[in-house]
């Protein structure tokens, strides 16, 4: 008895697991898989609104950043129409600003090593006379020769210096420009030597283009143009122009 006893016990303990575990109702079976779906469902829902936040987040910066654009474009509009005209300067002329320049070939204008005007320098530096009258009357004229850095040979006996021969330079064309009609009170002569190069002086096409007289015409302090006041500004206040 005892044995069978143990028997229908172990029988009725595998029927109750089988039910348990292997005969569940398909109505619960079903609504734990749709259960699943719904929480699967949810988290994406969630995922999802947290990244549209995020997009519409970034549409908004992106608006702000095209609405402050687009106002500092309209505000550059309106300073570059409150801007008066640019200056319209003849060719060879360049221009920065209010101050405008012309460059001249020493090479054109002088002998090597000399500060004295070979002929046919007069009908260029007339024309230059001209050209300022017509385009700057009101102007301060500048007057500055340069050289490269070759020392000076045939004529060092006339000649401290690179920078000597270049303020010669520079003083025979304003002398030639008030010849030619330039009141000498709105001029200024001077020269910078070698120490102000438009381009390297390691090369030959260097050199000629540093060997130069730049005439400059500077805006004037007050009415300088019909007085004896100087410039406006120093010499190293256009010195970006000139490169």
């Amino acid at each position: 008895m005892t044995v069978a006893r143990r028997l229908g016990f172990g029988v009725a303990g595998c029927v109750g697991v089988l039910v348990l575990f292997g005969c569940q109702n398909p109505d619960q079976l079903r609504i734990q898989a749709l259960q699943d779906d719904l929480n699967k469902c949810q988290a994406e829902n969630q995922d999802l609104r947290s990244r549209l936040a995020a997009a519409v987040s970034e549409r908004d910066q992106l608006r702000d950043r095209l609405a402050a654009l687009q106002k500092e474009n309209a505000d550059l509009r309106q300073r570059l129409a409150a801007q008066p005209p640019p200056e319209k300067v003849p060719a060879g002329w360049e221009v920065m600003g209010p101050y405008a320049w012309t460059t001249l070939s020493t090479d054109f204008l002088f002998d090597s090593g000399k500060a004295t005007l070979r002929p046919g320098a007069q009908a260029k530096l007339q024309q230059v006379v001209e050209e300022i009258n017509r385009n700057f009357p009101d102007k301060m004229i500048w007057v500055l020769g340069h050289t490269d850095t070759d020392p000076i040979q045939k004529t060092k006996h006339l000649w401290t210096d690179n920078l000597d021969l270049s303020c010669n330079r520079g003083m025979t064309v304003y002398r030639e420009l008030m010849k030619l009609g330039l009141r000498p009170e709105r001029m200024i002569a001077g020269g910078q030597g070698e120490f102000y190069p438009r381009a390297s002086n390691a090369t030959k096409a260097g050199k000629q283009q540093n060997r130069r007289v730049e005439i400059i015409a500077v805006p004037p302090r007050g009415p300088a143009a019909e007085t004896k006041a100087g410039p406006e500004t120093p010499p190293s206040a256009i010195e970006a122009p000139l490169k």
